[in-house]
């Protein structure tokens, strides 16, 4: 009886462990495939951030005017790049405390470029 409980309990975990490692490919597979197309829209990406993203109240700082052209230049740096994520991050909230969806959408566009381009920067 107690060999019988042992030998499922093994199976399952081969069994949880091989579905886990499916899940890891398939994940990474995904990013690899949707990191070049959001590059690829990057100035779509600025664009729409600051027609539709830009919450009022403090609105476009000087700071975050920076870090969106050095975005748009491909100058922006890794801590840079960081920093511009915290702040849109912040955006983001008040998105969705607004509930204002378009908004979101262009904040969260961002921080997907933003966070693709600091990985990209942090693998050079």
């Amino acid at each position: 009886m107690d060999v019988a409980v042992l030998i499922t309990i093994a199976c399952l975990a081969f069994g949880f462990g091989i579905w886990f490692h499916r899940i890891t490919n398939r994940l990474n597979n995904l990013d690899n495939q949707i990191a070049p197309l959001v590059i690829l829209h990057k100035e779509e990406l600025i664009k729409y951030y600051l027609e539709k993203g830009i919450i009022s109240n403090p609105a476009l700082t000087p700071r975050k005017q920076y870090l969106i052209n050095a975005l748009e230049a491909g100058t922006l740096s890794h801590s840079e790049s960081q920093e511009l994520a915290t702040l849109l991050k912040e955006d983001e909230r008040r998105a969705r405390e607004a509930g204002n969806t378009e908004a979101l959408i262009a904040v969260l566009g961002l921080i997907a470029l933003v966070v693709i381009l600091a990985n990209l920067l942090k693998q050079q």
